[in-house]
């Protein structure tokens, strides 16, 4: 896949493929949260929902193995139950302990319904970023404010603040245009895991 490639796509696919073995395993697991949590048959049902919730948390490391077994195992007989296919083979996914691609590398088709979605590849993008263009991130722009800011948005999930972020980067000497204009975008999109926002936070 080429740069150009990767900025067009509209199948998450070969996206995804591409990605294999190049990022980290939170930015994985928190990509599968993501699609599960537009999963309605999933998030209704308050055992399963917490599964998620419990993935999220293990994704950045505030739940250990035992406790991701725990919650493993207490969501297991509700997932089995969930009426419909897709709800139970993504809650299957995320309760594994290793979200690796190349252990289910058919996930996607299993309902093309809801795992083909055009608004995914965006997604995909605002959490993994451009990986043909890293960006080395100064120590000097994660002022107070702009941690301040960007933790407030982390732990609320209300990342409408984008574009203040980016203002108190700006004044801390940030002018990087990749990460102004992607907190600056009008009406983008953006998820926990957000590539620019876990920059600020010191997040891979």
């Amino acid at each position: 896949m080429t740069e150009a490639e990767w900025l067009m796509a509209t199948d998450q696919i070969p996206m995804m493929e591409f990605l294999e073995g190049r990022v980290s395993d939170r930015k994985v697991r928190l990509f599968f949260c993501w699609l599960a949590r537009q999963l309605p048959g999933l998030m209704a049902d308050d055992i399963s929902r917490r599964g998620v919730e419990a993935a999220e948390q293990y994704a950045d490391g505030f739940l250990c193995d035992q406790d991701r077994e725990a919650e493993r195992l207490l969501v297991q007989d509700r997932v089995e139950r969930l009426v419909t296919e897709e709800c139970f083979e993504l809650a299957m996914i995320v309760r594994e302990s290793k979200l690796c691609l190349s252990q289910h590398p058919n996930w996607f088709r299993f309902s093309p319904g809801w795992g083909l979605s055009p608004h995914t590849p965006h997604i995909i993008r605002d959490i993994f970023g451009n990986p043909f263009r890293p960006i080395t991130f100064c120590q000097s722009w994660q002022t107070s404010t702009a941690i301040t800011i960007a933790q407030g948005m982390y732990v609320s999930r209300d990342l409408s603040a984008m574009p203040i972020l980016a203002d108190a980067l700006q004044d801390a000497g940030c002018y990087n245009d990749d990460i102004l204009t992607h907190l600056r975008a009008p009406n983008a999109t953006h998820v926990r895991g957000c590539w620019a926002l876990d920059l600020v936070l010191g997040k891979e």
